[in-house]
């Protein structure tokens, strides 16, 4: 049984990595000068609530906790993303590169991003690749949307900031070729 879930994650991760290779090898071909990613501060979801976006994208951890950061304040004034988080199983790592989704939240929906697999330790726990993957999809199903995202990964999580921020300009220059468009909101109360 262990070793056919230890191929089960190995070939999942092997999709993974293809996928993301292609999705590089897309975005590199894209001769685009500057980036179409929206920088501002404030609060996330008070902007989100006022009509600024469709669609906000949080970073959660496979152990269904929303304890800290960004999610557990969405945890508490939206307690149906928590929910919606709490239908998924407790630590599977398969959760990885995937999403749950809460919608018509005041006119927004609420993506709850499995960006790492385990709580925050200090270390950089964020998983990159499954970022991407998650970007690529939102991508896809809402190319023409107005996307909010708090500084995803660079706070509890550890990641790297320059690396993330990269993605994030990769995604935003996506979506903005079919009308959609991508803001990072730095928190200032």
């Amino acid at each position: 049984m262990k070793s056919t879930n230890f191929t089960s994650v190995k070939l999942a991760k092997s999709v993974v990595k293809n996928n993301m290779r292609h999705y590089n090898d897309m975005m590199e071909k894209k001769k685009m000068s500057e980036s179409k990613l929206i920088m501002a501060s404030g609060n996330l979801i008070d902007m989100a609530e006022s009509g600024e976006f469709d669609i906000i994208v949080h970073g959660c951890n496979c152990f269904c906790t929303m304890g800290g950061g960004i999610a557990k304040q969405i945890s508490t004034r939206y307690p149906e993303a928590k929910h919606a988080d709490n239908k998924t199983i407790r630590g599977d790592y398969n959760k990885l590169g995937f999403y749950t989704k809460t919608e018509s939240i005041k006119n927004f929906t609420i993506i709850n991003a499995y960006t790492q697999f385990s709580m925050s330790t200090g270390n950089d726990v964020f998983e990159y690749a499954a970022f991407e993957l998650i970007l690529q999809k939102l991508a896809y199903e809402y190319d023409d949307k107005r996307f909010g995202f708090p500084m995803i990964g660079m706070g509890l999580a550890g990641g790297d900031k320059a690396r993330i921020m990269g993605l994030l300009r990769n995604f935003a220059d996506e979506i903005a070729s079919t009308g959609g468009s991508a803001t990072l909101v730095e928190y200032a109360p």
